[in-house]
């Protein structure tokens, strides 16, 4: 991004307008297009999920939350969500516990951090300013991508990007520490949670979805009676 250019910013089609025309306002080029999961793309595989302070006590209450945060996750290792509207809806609650005990499960075991702003315009507020200090760092802003679309280095890096976490930059990171996809998928935990950026909690994910069998996995013998 050079000094004088807004950050890029993708918006869903379906978003709030006055959040957009407030981004707009602010400077961001706002590129409009039909994305889900998420509402928002600020930087490189970095997707957010804007939800009125209502929607996100429904869907806490409701037991739609940690799936919708999960298939956001899915898509965009880094993410994070904005619940926009009037705290008092949180001291009003008949059980807030609930409500405070989803977050915390947000946080440490998602590790999904939850911003909570006032309105529409500190919303807009919140995702310029992101999105200009992720692209000060030359991060491009996209929609998740197909690998058909991709060169061989591409298609490398997106494969290791469905590990738990995995975002570019890391991605990238691994395939230089151990040299091929291959050798990513085979390094131990010990290994694997010296990354810059894995760590240990990290590396037992990774390797916990590498080694763990698939459901209804069929044997060769059975495969080979089929063809």
């Amino acid at each position: 991004m050079s000094g004088q250019e807004g950050p890029v910013i993708i918006a869903d089609v379906r978003e709030n307008r006055l959040v957009i025309l407030e981004l707009k306002r602010l400077g961001a080029r706002v590129e409009e297009k039909a994305i889900s999961p998420g509402d928002y793309v600020v930087g490189e595989a970095f997707g957010i999920e804007r939800k009125s302070m209502r929607d996100f006590i429904q869907s806490i209450f409701k037991k739609r939350l940690f799936e919708q945060v999960e298939r956001l996750r899915q898509a965009y290792p880094r993410c994070c969500l904005v619940v926009e509207g009037d705290p008092m809806k949180i001291a009003a609650l008949p059980n807030p516990s609930v409500f405070w005990g989803a977050l915390a499960r947000l946080i440490t075991d998602a590790e999904v951090p939850v911003i909570f702003t006032p309105d529409e315009a500190h919303t807009a507020l919140f995702l310029y300013a992101l999105a200009k200090k992720l692209q000060e760092e030359g991060e491009k802003v996209e929609a998740r991508y197909k690998p058909k679309m991709m060169g061989l280095r591409e298609r490398q890096r997106f494969v290791v990007e469905g590990l738990p976490g995995v975002g570019p930059k890391l991605a990238d990171r691994l395939l230089r520490v151990f040299g091929s996809v291959r050798a990513v998928f085979n390094a131990p935990e010990t290994a694997l949670a010296k990354v810059k950026g894995v760590g240990p909690k990290r590396a037992r994910e990774i390797r916990a979805v590498i080694d763990a069998p698939y459901p209804g996995q069929a044997r060769l013998d059975e495969l080979g009676d089929r063809s």
